[in-house]
């Protein structure tokens, strides 16, 4: 009995060889002529709503079910688990589908549908809309780019047909339709970033900015003003990110990844703006968060990493999207002095130390200068150098710590148009004329060159007449 069946699946098998070959040993173009006489689309026309397809299912032998749905125009991987894929990889499939021709051949025994691959371990693609759906078998792939395949439901019928399906399916991983965009939210609409890491000496360190309208600050490892540019540009480079690819699915141990523990993690808060019963807007928080793990391999600048909202999926990131991701946290501070615009400042109170206490004090687009009791107009270009220090200027260095008791040598107050204190700052200075340090008040010293104009004196500020006369 079993040398009947396989008898019958030999004689099958070079049936279908015949009529394969009888299509393939003529010439290219009369090959082509021939196929394409006998042809027709594998669906009828009007017979699919292409356009409104939003289900794809695949099935292939021994491996997981692929199920992805599309809301709007946007697809998603729904099983073996939830992930957002780029719309081109599911819609290519469709147009693939819609546009493939196929010559039907009579092979409609068992033993032939052994031989063409068309039995019930076949791969399958399954397309549904509005209700209704669409399948196809994919069968074995023959020489000169063609395969088997058929419609199952009703009448099987083997098919020859280009096997563009087949390469789509096959010979391609579907893990690659995922999106690689790691963030969607780093924009405008962020409020917050926090990014944990460990340095070199393993300690673990975290920094973090948070916003609050136009302004931004930093809440860790200091409280203190920061950089916009530094947090926009970190921003900019986030919304860059991309996976380089995916590498493993739910693997059962996070070891060998190093993610058990993540080495960093990046987390970009936002407000996910939604629409409530009946006509009321509610703002939720979102959270999109990136796992770095371990190196690739030793020595490697690639990454592994997953997303806390789908965990199932490990893939690779490059250097640059580490070194994005975990900028140095002193480049997130304000290198300038006291964060205050020039325009917004009415006075200047100088209180050194050692030394006659200056006011300077805006007066009909001028500046007085006050000392004890008197007031005498003000050199504009020594308060201009002066703004521009404690505004415009850029620190050289920044350090986490506030100025040593022992260097400083005045405090510098900045007064509000409407009386208030707008900034208090500690100026300290190196011996011997060197460097000096500012401080806000908030634990950060700014250091600035030797060579920075910081006059204390009210000599410094008197106006000089042969100079400075109309």
């Amino acid at each position: 009995m079993r040398w009947r069946q396989a008898a019958l699946l030999w004689i099958a098998a070079l049936a279908i060889g015949c009529v394969a070959w009888s299509l393939w040993k003529v010439p290219t173009d009369s090959r082509t002529d021939r196929l394409a006489a006998g042809s027709a689309p594998l669906f009828a026309p009007n017979s699919v709503a292409w356009d409104e397809v939003d289900r794809i299912e695949v099935t292939r032998p021994d491996r997981d079910r692929l199920i992805f749905t599309r809301t709007d125009s946007r697809w998603r991987q729904v099983e073996p688990f939830d992930f957002p894929v780029e719309s081109d990889g599911p819609q290519q499939l469709i147009a693939d589908a819609s546009a493939l021709v196929a010559l039907q051949v009579n092979v409609q025994t068992a033993a032939s549908a052994a031989a063409t691959g068309l039995d019930a371990r076949a791969p399958t693609i399954a397309f549904f809309w509005g209700g209704r759906e669409a399948r196809v078998r994919l069968g074995q792939r023959l020489p000169g780019g063609r395969a088997w395949i058929d419609r199952p439901g009703g009448e099987s019928v083997a098919r020859l047909a280009a096997a563009t399906l087949h390469d789509a399916i096959l010979r391609r991983d579907l893990s690659q339709w995922r999106q690689t965009a790691l963030f969607s939210r780093a924009d405008i609409e962020c409020d917050r970033i926090v990014c944990e890491s460990l340095d070199r000496d393993g300690k673990a360190q975290r920094l973090e900015v948070a916003r609050s309208g136009t302004e931004w600050m930093v809440v860790s490892p200091i409280a203190t003003r920061a950089d916009r540019a530094s947090i926009e540009r970190w921003l900019e480079a986030l919304a860059r990110a991309h996976a380089t690819g995916f590498v493993a699915d739910r693997p059962v141990d996070l070891m060998p990844f190093g993610l058990r523990t993540p080495a960093a993690t990046v987390e970009i808060h936002s407000a996910a703006i939604g629409a409530a019963q009946p006509v009321s807007v509610v703002a939720q928080p979102a959270i999109e968060r990136l796992e770095i793990g371990s190196p690739v391999r030793s020595g490697s600048k690639e990454h592994f990493a997953r997303l806390a909202a789908h965990p199932d999926a490990i893939f690779e990131i490059d250097g640059t999207v580490v070194a994005a991701a975990i900028p140095p946290s002193l480049i997130m501070i304000d290198p300038t002095a006291s964060g205050v615009r020039a325009q917004d400042i009415r006075a200047i109170r100088l209180e050194p130390t050692a030394g006659e206490r200056v006011r300077l004090e805006r007066a009909a687009g001028s500046w007085l200068l006050s000392a004890g009791s008197g007031s005498t107009p003000a050199s504009e270009a020594s308060v201009t150098g002066l703004l521009h220090t404690l505004c415009d200027r850029r620190a050289s260095e920044i350090m986490v710590q506030k100025a040593p008791v022992e260097l400083v040598v005045a405090v510098v107050v900045l007064e509000s148009f409407d009386g208030r204190d707008l900034a208090k700052l500690t100026l300290s200075r190196e011996p011997n004329g060197g460097r000096y340090g500012i401080d806000d008040g908030s634990g950060v010293l700014r250091i600035f060159p030797a060579a920075t104009r910081l006059q204390l004196d009210r000599a410094s500020y008197e106006r000089d007449a042969a100079v400075e006369s109309p």
